[in-house]
């Protein structure tokens, strides 16, 4: 019953949510999946069956986030952030080969702060959209360009 609850709760938050709310779904998915596997590997008797789980699901979110990935606005931070997920990809293939967690050390810090950098990113253009005005202005009081342009219009 309690599990039914959890997952329908779950379906309606990802239903729901907007587009910055995915990504940091998703950051924060691919974390735990990779804490997880380290964890897994920690251990003495190795889960192979759930080592395999955590991988799959990492390596389904890293081909979700790559596959997210949109080069009209910035195509530098498109190949950039593209790269970083391949890189991602290798090393959680490289864990399980060689069993050995903390080649997912790096990784793990690089998603905290990407998804760190994502989460104020989403929160500034919330913003935005909301008050007119960017992070800046709105914690300065001064007029943003947009303002000034409405009012002198």
């Amino acid at each position: 019953m309690q599990n039914s609850t959890y997952g329908k709760y779950q379906k309606m938050q990802v239903e729901t949510a907007d587009k910055g709310a995915l990504l940091l779904m998703l950051y924060d998915g691919l974390i735990l999946a990779l804490k997880k596997m380290q964890n897994i590997l920690g251990v003495e008797t190795v889960d192979q069956g759930s080592l395999s789980e955590e991988a799959f699901r990492a390596r389904g979110i890293l081909y979700e986030l790559m596959g997210a990935l949109d080069d009209k606005h910035n195509k530098e931070l498109t190949n950039n952030l593209y790269s970083l997920y391949e890189y991602f990809l290798y090393q959680v293939g490289e864990t399980i080969t060689q069993s050995d967690p903390t080649l997912l050390n790096d990784v793990i810090t690089q998603l905290q702060e990407l998804r760190e950098a994502w989460a104020t990113a989403v929160q500034d253009n919330r913003a935005e959209k909301t008050y007119g005005t960017s992070k800046a202005t709105a914690s300065t009081g001064e007029p943003s360009k947009r303002s000034e342009k409405t009012i002198t219009a």
